[in-house]
């Protein structure tokens, strides 16, 4: 496992630099439908939101990998980002789907919004010093 740990940490490094991009363009198209066009979730919005929780799940997974392999990142909070961006987006979809008037596009607005944040302070505790 030591031998993949610089492997795991250039993979976990580029994905949360992907997840930070792709937040962003999930969030502007969530401001474009909901805010802009007044627009209700669409089955393609929500079927790639479903695809950004499986990709942070994966970014969590590798984490956890190097995390059981001996590798600490730079501050111990770090997991607990890790797992506020594994849950936030769930949360918001939970909220979606299940409220009897739908907060509609306003939860996804928020859950990328707050995924962002996540993102963006887990990079900053994330590097090992």
């Amino acid at each position: 496992m030591a031998q993949l740990l610089p492997l795991l940490r250039d993979i976990h490094y580029w994905l949360s630099r992907a997840g930070l991009v792709i937040g962003l363009i999930m969030l502007g198209i969530a401001i474009l439908i909901g805010l802009i066009r007044h627009g209700d979730v669409t089955v393609l919005f929500r079927r790639a939101t479903y695809a950004v929780v499986v990709f942070v799940g994966i970014e969590c997974l590798i984490g956890l990998a190097m995390y059981l392999s001996g590798a600490r990142p730079g501050e111990e909070v770090h997991l607990i980002y890790g797992a506020g961006a594994l849950l936030a987006l769930p949360f918001f979809i939970f909220v979606e789907t299940t409220a009897k008037k739908r907060p509609a596009m306003g939860s996804y607005i928020w859950a990328f919004t707050l995924m962002i944040a996540i993102f963006v302070r887990g990079i900053m505790t994330g590097a090992p010093r």
